[in-house]
């Protein structure tokens, strides 16, 4: 656990490292080309506005996001040798008849991370952490984070709004907080509660935030105000539902943990951790059910499918109280 001050520096240097900048532009101002070491790269055709004097390096999110725009699958485009990936690319890019107008997001100085409408309104994760700062007293701990390429994490929980929900067995309220930089998710904000004993949790089904990276950024800031003290009720109740799935008995827990596999087609390695986690921590109630769909997620290979997977748990909750 650290405090929300620690994850703030964080986001603080890792932009300053980034400096990252934007610039419009048309798709046709540039030359597409594969240098001899495959690496994508954007030449700007005289007059184009970039900040680069040269070539600008296509990181791989951003080479996905061009061929979907101009209609050239990716899977496609990987199989092509150089000059094939150069002439296909090319053509589109020139004689496209979809929107040509994008964002490029640019961080040190060359790199392209994102290739986005010019529409899209950015709203990175210094935004809004700063804004969450104001929302911090002191009082709350953050108990994950994740920063990677594609999307943020950041997970705040209350002590001061702690119970024990079973001799021992201690449960935080607190928030989730996602974003995306390069046009992955919208600004999402959600209630969560925390199990201390397993160090994981249960993400809200009542999604909050949801802000499209459309529009006036202000707007976009003003919302997210006013619906992080919404979240804190999202928590308070999804407190009281974990908290009655203890009394809610399930004759055959493993064959519901199957149906569940199943049902939403688990891999064989989701399927075995939500398993071996609830081998672990036995019961014959919808808690142990949840419980260890929600543990299993500390296994997973990224962020967002952790996050899926606490949501899923969640669901599982709900369905069963429902039962």
């Amino acid at each position: 656990m650290t405090d929300f001050n620690a994850v703030m520096e964080a986001a603080e240097r890792r932009f300053s490292e980034l400096q990252p900048f934007d610039r419009y532009g048309q798709l046709n101002q540039f030359r597409f080309k594969v240098t001899e070491n495959d690496r994508p790269e954007f030449i700007p055709f005289a007059g184009a506005s970039t900040r680069s004097a040269g070539p600008l390096v296509l990181k791989e999110h951003a080479l996905k996001q061009l061929c979907a725009r101009i209609g050239v699958p990716f899977s496609f485009f990987n199989k092509c040798p150089p000059a094939l990936q150069e002439f296909n690319v090319a053509w589109f890019m020139q004689n496209m008849e979809q929107e040509k107008d994008v964002m490029l997001r640019i961080v040190k100085t060359n790199q392209v991370r994102a290739i986005v409408s010019d529409r899209y309104a950015p709203f990175d994760d210094i935004e809004l952490f700063r804004i969450l700062s104001d929302f911090m007293d002191g009082t709350e701990e953050v108990v994950f984070n994740s920063f990677e390429e594609l999307s943020s994490h950041v997970r705040i929980t209350w002590p001061s709004k702690a119970e024990e929900i079973q001799p021992g067995d201690v449960v935080e309220q607190g928030l989730h907080i996602a974003n995306s930089e390069v046009g992955m998710r919208s600004v999402t904000i959600m209630g969560v509660v925390y199990r201390l004993k397993c160090k994981n949790g249960l993400v809200a089904r009542e999604k909050k935030g949801g802000f499209r990276h459309i529009g006036d950024p202000e707007r976009i800031k003003g919302h997210v105000q006013q619906v992080i003290e919404d979240v804190q009720n999202d928590s308070a109740r999804l407190m009281e539902k974990f908290k009655r799935s203890i009394e809610k008995e399930i004759e055959q827990p493993v064959d519901a943990i199957e149906r569940l596999a199943q049902d939403h087609d688990l891999t064989k390695e989701e399927y075995k951790a939500v398993l071996d986690s609830f081998m672990a921590e036995p019961s014959r109630n919808l808690f142990g059910v949840v419980n260890a769909v929600s543990n299993s997620a500390k296994r997973c290979p990224d962020a967002d499918r952790r996050f899926e997977m606490e949501s899923l748990a969640s669901n599982v909750l709900d369905a069963g109280l429902a039962a």
